[in-house]
C-alpha cells in the first residue's frame, strides 16, 4: 500500500509574496516601462503556472460505498482485486470507502494492481457507522470536491432489503432507510445510483427517491437477490475507462447486461435462480405510480361491488407475477409489470379496467428502460420492477411495525387502500 496521498496546494501564497517583492523593485525605479514589462511576464506566469496545476477532470468518478462490517466482509476483497485488474487512467475514478469487518473504515483510490490510501478523509482510521446518513454525506461530499468529473456513479455495495433500506453495519449496528440515502446525497447530482445488494428494484424505493427530491437520474437495481460474487467489476470499469465520455444512460445499460452475461454460466452462484438487473428513469415514476394509483381505486369498488370474483381475478395475476425466487422465502414481492400485463390481458375484467391497466403499462415501459435477465427458469422472466403484495393481511400486520411501510410515500398513492381491500379489511 502506497503512502497516503498528500493534499495538493497551490502556490498561491509563494506568488503573494513574489508580487510584494515585484511592487517594490518597481517602486525603486523610475523607468515605469520596465515595471509594466516585469508585470506583464510575472502575469503570465502565474497564468501558466495555476493552469499546469489545474487537474483534468474524469469522465466519471465511481464511488462505492463499501459496507462490509457484516458477514459479507470476505467478498469486500473478491470485488477489489476485480477493481485492481483494470488499467485506469485519469479519466476514470474509482474511489471506496470500505468499512471491513469490526475494522476502522479507511478511504482508498483505486490503482491498477493495488489501492491508495486518500488522506485528507476525516473519518480514515474510524469505526465508522455505515448506516448514519452523516457518513454517506462525508463520503459523497468528500469524493465530489476532490475527484471532480463529468458523471458520478454511487455504488450501495452491501446487503439490501427492499423497501426498507440497506447498507447493514454491526459496529455498530445500523443501516440506511431510503429516506437517509436521500438526506446523505443532499446537494448533489449523481447521475446512476446502483445497487449492488438484494431487492432493491422496487417501484416503492424509486418512488420514495423521487418523491423526496433526490436528484438521480437512473437507478440500476436488482428485483432479485444479488449472489455474493456481487457485479463483474474488471468487465464494467474496463468498458468506461476505454470510453469514458459515455453516457449515463448508456453505462446504465452497460452494467445491467454484464450483470446478465456474467451470471449467465454460472446460475449455480444464484442457487439455480435467474440474474436480473434493471435500469429505472426515475423522472418517470411519478407519472406510473399516478396510473397506478387510478387503476387500484377502480379496483377496490370492484371488489366492492362484487368481491368473490374480482378477488379471484386479482389473485390469478398475483399469482403470475410471482418469480421464482418466492420459494425462498420472499413470496410477498411480485414482478409489477407481469401483474398489470395479466390484468390488461383478462377479457373477464370490464373494459375500463383494462384500459386503465393499459396505461399503467404504457407508463411502466418509460420506468423501466432496460431490463437484463440470463435464461429464465421456468418460462419465467423477470420485467425489472417488483412491489409489496403478501397474499393475506397476516405478514402484512406482522412487518407493518417492523418495516413501517405505510410511512413509504409510496403507501400513500392508494397502494395499502387497495391491499385493505383486496384482503377484505375494513
Amino acid at each position: 500500500m502506497s503512502e497516503p496521498s498528500k493534499n495538493f496546494l497551490p502556490h498561491c501564497s509563494y506568488l503573494v509574496g513574489e508580487r510584494e517583492e515585484i511592487g517594490e523593485f518597481c517602486k525603486m525605479r523610475t523607468k515605469r516601462i520596465m515595471c509594466a514589462l516585469l508585470l506583464i511576464v510575472f502575469v503570465s506566469a502565474t497564468m501558466n503556472t495555476v493552469g499546469a496545476a489545474r487537474p483534468k477532470i474524469a469522465g466519471w468518478t465511481f464511488m462505492v460505498y463499501m459496507v462490509a462490517d457484516n458477514n459479507l466482509d470476505a467478498w469486500a476483497y473478491e470485488n477489489l482485486e476485480l477493481m485492481q485488474t483494470v488499467e485506469l487512467t485519469e479519466e476514470v475514478n474509482v474511489v471506496v470507502l470500505w468499512d471491513g469487518y469490526d475494522k476502522p473504515a479507511y478511504l482508498y483510490k483505486v490503482v491498477y494492481g493495488g489501492r491508495e490510501l486518500v488522506g485528507g478523509f476525516p473519518l480514515n482510521g474510524e469505526e465508522v457507522n455505515m448506516g448514519d446518513p452523516d457518513t454517506l454525506e462525508a463520503f459523497v461530499d468528500f469524493v465530489t470536491r476532490k475527484f471532480g468529473a463529468q458523471h458520478y456513479l454511487l455504488d450501495l455495495w452491501d446487503h439490501g432489503n427492499d423497501f426498507s433500506g440497506s447498507c447493514y453495519d454491526e459496529h455498530p449496528v445500523d443501516h440506511l432507510t431510503h429516506d437517509e440515502v436521500v438526506a446523505g446525497l443532499e446537494g448533489h447530482h449523481i447521475d446512476i445510483l446502483a445497487y449492488d445488494a438484494c431487492l432493491e428494484a422496487m417501484i416503492e424505493v424509486a418512488y420514495e427517491y423521487n418523491a423526496l427530491g433526490m436528484e438521480t437520474d437512473y437507478l440500476v437495481a436488482c428485483e432479485n437477490y444479488v449472489p455474493l460474487y456481487g457485479y463483474p467489476y474488471d468487465v464494467i470499469l474496463d468498458s468506461v475507462t476505454k470510453n469514458p465520455d459515455m453516457p449515463a444512460l448508456e453505462f446504465a445499460v452497460l452494467i445491467a447486461d454484464e450483470y446478465a452475461r456474467y451470471y449467465e454460466p454460472r446460475a449455480h452462484f444464484n442457487g439455480g435462480v435467474m440474474g436480473t438487473l434493471s435500469v429505472i428513469d426515475l423522472s418517470t415514476v411519478d407519472e406510473a405510480v399516478a396510473e397506478l394509483s387510478q387503476l387500484t381505486e377502480a379496483l377496490e369498488a370492484k371488489l366492492e361491488e362484487s368481491y368473490d370474483i374480482y378477488r379471484k381475478i386479482i389473485s390469478e395475476a398475483r399469482g403470475e407475477g410471482n418469480l421464482p425466487w418466492a420459494e425462498y422465502g420472499w413470496e410477498y414481492y411480485i414482478d409489477l409489470p407481469t401483474f398489470i400485463n395479466d390484468l390488461e390481458a383478462n377479457r373477464k375484467l370490464d373494459p375500463d379496467i383494462r384500459g386503465l391497466a393499459s396505461a399503467v403499462r404504457v407508463a411502466l415501459e418509460e420506468v423501466v428502460v432496460h431490463v437484463a435477465n440470463t435464461e429464465p427458469m421456468d418460462s419465467v422472466s423477470a420485467l425489472g420492477l417488483g412491489i409489496w403484495f403478501p397474499p393475506s393481511e397476516k405478514p402484512y400486520l406482522a412487518y407493518r411495525g417492523l418495516l413501517r411501510y405505510e410511512n413509504l410515500q409510496f403507501a400513500s398513492q392508494g397502494w395499502v387502500d387497495f391491499l385493505y381491500a383486496y384482503w377484505n379489511l375494513s
